[in-house]
């Protein structure tokens, strides 16, 4: 398939893999002068040198301006062009379907949304295609070099198949080769929490840590796991399916079919249904007036405000989800050793309850040997590193397929 060009300007012209090796790292990494594109890549100067001339030419990247002086001569900074490449982006939430026209520098020109959670399966795919369409047609959207689709849930990336998404209930749907036949653009797909590791890992201030497993806590868990630097998918490209591993055999039934998983005992779906039981079992608590005593419509949010004001039931809750999520951690640790581990998701926002328990878990199950060498953190990057994620996985794509 063809890939559109954006502004006369050719990715044919990147070459081989040392020239796509340069132009990922400047893209990654830039303003970065040609000494440290040479470091990073482990290419020789005269190679960076060349290599760059090149590029700058085809208007791939630009000379963009003169870094600090550090003895010597002051070096030039390169930086890619951002319109390189343009793509069309479909993030498929549990809600909604949001649609982005961005560039490779990251910046959104146009973005439209539509409520799904009134939608069956069908009606959300009718619905992702009617936004790429119109996004493709837009003033912003002409010549689109791609399309990108963030899902949830478990997806085979190289054939761009959604193996099982619980938000909107697709399973085995060949997303890419249904777009690919639909608007004849190359179409890449990937998982929201792999590509959420991959938009902090390259983008954020983690991007100098070799091992980190990224885990995003919200209606369920996943990963994205980063090893020697690099996104690991697994043989058979479902790595990161942390939240389906079990910590607790005689736990509640998992929306994947086994007891106990991680997921049905620390997600928030599990904070919302041990909340709604313990008040259906008659324990008072605030967030029963929150929802006008109408107890099914109890939301995450809820737990957390209920917190806020002291609520003991709230607090009960979070404390016994934050104990299998330490449970869940620690499990990870004892098996990656990352430096590394980051939470994220809609959590977040009940982290200061949840973090102590969490951490005194950890604490007790983690080997000492992988304790001393790990951070853990909480980021509320979310949705904004899986959107850098997933340009930054179709930019690769188009760099490589050119």
């Amino acid at each position: 398939m063809l890939m559109a060009e954006t502004n006369n300007i050719n990715l044919k012209a990147v070459g081989g893999p040392n020239e796509a090796l340069v132009v990922n790292t400047v893209r990654r990494r830039g303003p970065i002068s040609r000494v440290d594109i040479a470091k990073l890549t482990g290419l020789t100067a005269p190679t960076v040198t060349n290599i760059s001339g090149k590029l700058i030419e085809a208007g791939i990247m630009s000379e963009y301006m003169i870094g600090e002086y550090s003895g010597g001569r002051r070096p030039v900074l390169l930086k890619a062009n951002p319109d390189m490449a343009k793509m069309v982006i479909a993030d498929i939430r549990s809600k909604e379907v949001a649609g982005y026209i961005i560039n490779a520098g990251l910046e959104i020109s146009k973005q439209i949304r539509k409520d799904t959670r009134h939608l069956d399966k069908d009606a959300v795919l009718a619905a992702m295609l009617d936004i790429i369409a119109a996004l493709c047609s837009a003033e912003e959207g002409e010549a689109v070099a791609a399309i990108g689709i963030i899902v949830r849930g478990p997806v085979r990336s190289a054939e761009g198949v959604s193996l099982f998404s619980p938000s909107t209930g697709w399973r085995n749907v060949p997303l890419k080769f249904i777009v690919e036949g639909q608007f004849h653009i190359p179409t890449f797909v990937e998982n929201d929490m792999r590509a959420m590791a991959l938009g902090s890992y390259h983008y954020g201030p983690y991007r100098d840590i070799r091992n980190a497993v990224f885990l995003g806590v919200g209606g369920g868990i996943g990963s994205g796991i980063i090893l020697n630097g690099e996104l690991y998918r697994g043989l058979g490209d479902s790595a990161g399916e942390i939240g389906h591993s079990a910590v607790d055999i005689d736990g509640p039934v998992c929306s994947c079919g086994n007891r106990g998983c991680l997921e049905a005992m620390a997600s928030e779906t599990a904070l919302v249904n041990l909340a709604v039981q313990a008040v259906k079992e008659g324990h008072t608590s605030l967030i029963t007036d929150m929802v006008n005593q109408d107890i099914e419509a109890v939301k995450p949010e809820h737990i957390y405000a209920a917190a806020e004001q002291g609520d003991g039931l709230a607090v009960e809750v979070l404390h016994n989800v934050a104990r299998y999520l330490g449970v869940g951690v620690s499990n990870v640790i004892n098996i990656f050793n990352p430096e590394l581990v980051i939470i994220g998701g809609g959590i977040t926002k009940g982290y200061k309850f949840i973090e102590d328990s969490m951490m005194e878990v950890i604490k007790q199950r983690v080997l000492e040997s992988c304790y001393a060498s790990v951070r853990i953190e909480c980021s509320a990057e979310g949705r904004a590193a899986a959107l850098n994620g997933i340009v930054d996985l179709v930019m690769q794509g188009l760099i490589l397929n050119k």
